[in-house]
């Protein structure tokens, strides 16, 4: 088996207790690569590559030791599984069973909501982090369809969301008013109004997105948002409003008498008594 300050060697970054289960796997392989197959052993080792406090933790279990037995047979010892997981009981964000729950993804959805979706790669985050929480919950039966769209749509500040709808009223003209879009229809949208925006993430090494959710200030507590185009609307009756005006001067204007000369007299003759029709233009 590897040593503990071995590049090769299993690790776990303490300070993320649900990769826990995940380094428990890691270790599967160097076990049937040098043949370990002696449960003392593998707890040895699945404790060697931790820091010293926690290897005293886990070695501490009853389950790292011998069954207590009663009568004249000789104590067992526990197997590596029933120590793994009474290691995996100290950390509540390890069962698989309470991984996530829907309060982590609205809380995502609501941190979101209030910082902002300005650039491609900010919203790559969230889009990314979105997804991991609600596939678990999808497939454990803890969140239907319809709430994963109604929930990735709310993470979306109003001022985006508007230019979005806006995109997928033409990109998809068949779609009914009544149904909310997908999460990949809205994934496109987003894609489109962003473009040319900056790009990078800011994921962490352990590949979360390093943004503290943090308790929720103004979140939204109004339905689905209402698709405006209210920009657009705007500037489009002002110029009609402009243009009206314009019209309406000309036909003024065209409606008013020719102005007749104060001195009538003609130029021809110089009497005054008549004067020549081109003096009436």
């Amino acid at each position: 088996m590897p040593l503990h300050n071995d590049t090769t060697a299993p690790k776990w970054d303490e300070n993320c207790p649900r990769e826990l289960p995940q380094y428990f796997k890691e270790l599967e392989y160097p076990f049937a690569d040098y043949g370990i197959a002696d449960d003392t052993q593998k707890k040895e080792y699945a404790a060697q590559y931790v820091s010293y406090n926690m290897m005293e933790t886990w070695l501490g279990l009853p389950e790292f030791g011998n069954n207590i037995t009663i009568g004249n047979n000789a104590p067992q010892p526990h197997t590596y599984q029933e120590w793994k997981a009474a290691v995996l009981r100290l950390y509540p964000g390890t069962d698989a069973s309470t991984h996530y729950n829907l309060g982590d993804l609205e809380q995502l959805v609501n941190q979101t909501f209030n910082s902002g979706l300005a650039t491609l790669g900010r919203f790559s985050d969230y889009y990314q982090d979105f997804q991991h929480i609600a596939r678990w919950l999808l497939t454990n039966s803890k969140l239907y369809c319809n709430e994963e769209h109604y929930l990735f749509q709310q993470g979306i500040p109003m001022s985006l969301w508007s230019q979005i709808v806006c995109h997928l009223k033409i990109t998809l003209p068949d779609h009914y008013p009544e149904h909310s879009y997908d999460v990949d229809q809205v994934f496109k949208g987003t894609k489109w109004v962003l473009k040319g925006t900056d790009m990078a993430t800011t994921k962490t090494s352990n590949g979360t997105s390093g943004i503290t959710l943090l308790p929720v200030v103004n979140a939204p507590l109004l339905p689905s948002p209402t698709p405006k185009c209210g920009t657009l609307k705007l500037a489009t009756t002002t110029v009609i409003v402009s243009m009206l005006e314009c019209l309406e001067a000309l036909l003024t204007n065209n409606a008013q008498p020719h102005q007749q000369f104060n001195n009538s007299i003609c130029h021809f003759c110089g009497k005054t008594s008549h004067h020549g029709l081109w003096q009436l233009y």
